[in-house]
């Protein structure tokens, strides 16, 4: 996985801001990243500093030095159950790949290869392969060629480093092979050591998220469906037809002055027995929550009461008035 896609998902996974080093480690602990470079907290930050930069990046940079946070999105309806059906995909995938005969696993990654590019794709003897299972040959480009050679391994526990050891006594380093270990699990932090082993032919080790990113992306045993969604173009109606669609979202705060406001101002709600802080960031509705920015009172209500169709902002979230230090809908702060 590429490094701002490993962000993204250590982002989406924490909700709140972090910094670039702290988004690197967790990225390579949790199987997302893989690097040979030697100073990946460095390539992590100047690649996110730059992207920030870019009008349509998904990531902005943090109150705090060196943190970054996802722009806010908040999902829409559809777009949520299209996220549950993802993932309840996916946990029933890895079921399948965990449960799957071992010799029909080695079969798996054997059409894997083929989608992906690789030739002469042949898997070796189930009994007394050394380690062996699958052997390919990928054509980089006219002139040059990669023999790979992948030990499938359907475990359930992690792989540990002695498979590593065997892998890579089992190339013919006269024909340059390069290894490769697939498991539907993980590998133990022994195994990922040995795998880069200084001064050692580097093993490439593919866990069970890596993989089913593969199946995924080159649709082996997946299929992809798609359906046609109709939304109403706001900004069509509001730029060309000058019509607001949400005229109560957009209405501007007229008594700030009146209550010696400023901004960014302390705001809290109550749902289900928990209390939410965030803060109202200007006269139009701004809101901050949980490290993003939302920019109708709203869709940041609707972040936390995902179980409610429709949420009314307004009447969501309370400022303590500096006049009478009592808890108010944000809404009296507008004129009627």
């Amino acid at each position: 996985m590429q490094f701002k896609d490993a962000a993204y998902e250590i982002l989406k996974s924490s909700g709140v801001p972090l910094h670039y080093n702290v988004i690197t480690d967790k990225a390579v602990k949790a199987g997302l990243l893989e690097t040979t470079g030697q100073t990946p907290h460095a390539t992590m930050g100047a690649l996110l500093y730059t992207d920030t930069l870019n009008a349509n990046s998904r990531f902005r940079r943090g109150d705090q030095k060196g943190t970054f946070a996802l722009k806010a999105t908040a999902p829409t309806g559809i777009e949520q159950q299209i996220e549950a059906i993802q993932k309840k995909v996916r946990q029933d995938l890895r079921k399948h790949l965990l449960n799957m005969p071992p010799q029909k696993f080695e079969e798996l990654i054997r059409s894997l290869l083929e989608e992906m590019g690789f030739e002469e794709t042949e898997t070796t003897q189930y009994v007394n392969d050394k380690g062996v299972d699958v052997r390919g040959i990928l054509k980089t480009n006219q002139l040059t060629t990669m023999k790979v050679v992948i030990q499938a391994k359907r475990w359930t526990n992690n792989v540990g480093s002695v498979p590593v050891r065997n892998l890579r006594g089992s190339l013919r380093m006269v024909d340059g092979e390069q290894g490769i270990i697939v498991t539907p699990s993980d590998f133990t932090l022994d195994a990922k050591a040995e795998a880069q082993s200084e001064g050692k032919m580097p093993i490439t080790l593919i866990n069970g998220n890596q993989l089913i990113e593969l199946l995924f992306q080159y649709k082996v045993g997946v299929k992809q469906e798609e359906r046609i969604i109709h939304s109403i173009d706001t900004e069509y109606w509001t730029e060309v037809l000058g019509i607001s669609l949400e005229e109560s979202e957009t209405t501007e705060i007229k008594k700030i002055g009146k209550s010696k406001i400023k901004f960014p101002l302390a705001i809290e709600a109550h749902y289900k027995g928990k209390s939410f802080t965030g803060e109202l960031l200007d006269t139009q509705g701004s809101v901050r929550w949980n490290g993003q920015d939302y920019i109708t009172p709203s869709t940041a209500a609707k972040a936390i009461a995902t179980d409610w169709k429709q949420v009314n902002g307004w009447k969501f979230w309370k400022y303590e008035n500096p006049e009478c230090e009592v808890w108010e809908y944000i809404s009296n702060l507008r004129e009627d």
